[in-house]
């Protein structure tokens, strides 16, 4: 069960796989291989199921952890994409590694990061075993059936998300 959040707490702990590719082909797939856990959209249901066969333990203890956030659309998701800091989108599309000589050319954020959603922190055996299995599909290939594709994990951040409000009188 969440615990209700106090002031300072944060929103979500965000579990964040960054990549060199754009992750809205293959985060909820992702995260059906890493975690165990879907969103009420079913993308992933058939790895999930598969990965609660392999890790039963394993996926009990991430399924009291991970958090389901709704979208934009309103659909409650474990997983989001997410931006890269490395990369830059020019806005038409095209994502590219920034360096000097580009940057102003790419200003907008790259979203090549896969965030996955908790209310607490996991322990470092589970975190452990979440780097180690996104390590493993993405060098497989992972996204929708069909349209798996490689992808080059850079690194994990683990991140705290606070939203804040400011009421102004009008």
């Amino acid at each position: 069960m969440v615990n209700p959040r106090k002031e300072g707490q944060p929103d979500h702990y965000l579990f964040v796989i960054d990549t060199d590719s754009y992750a809205g082909n293959f985060e909820r797939e992702m995260c059906a291989y890493v975690t165990g856990q879907i969103g009420d959209c079913g993308v992933g249901e058939e790895t999930a199921e598969a990965v609660k066969q392999e890790i039963p333990d394993t996926v009990a203890q991430l399924e009291d952890l991970v958090e389901l956030v709704p979208d934009e659309h309103g659909c409650a998701r474990p997983v989001s994409i997410f931006p890269n800091p490395r990369y830059g989108n020019d806005g038409h599309g095209n994502h590219a590694l920034l360096t000097d000589e580009n940057r102003e050319q790419y200003p907008w954020p790259a979203y090549n990061s896969v965030s996955m959603f908790f209310h607490s922190i996991p322990d470092s055996k589970l975190i452990d075993i979440m780097k180690q299995r996104a390590q493993d599909v993405a060098s497989r290939g992972v996204g929708l059936k069909g349209y798996e594709q490689k992808v080059g994990i850079e690194g994990f951040r683990f991140l705290e998300q606070h939203t804040t409000y400011k009421e102004l009188n009008i």
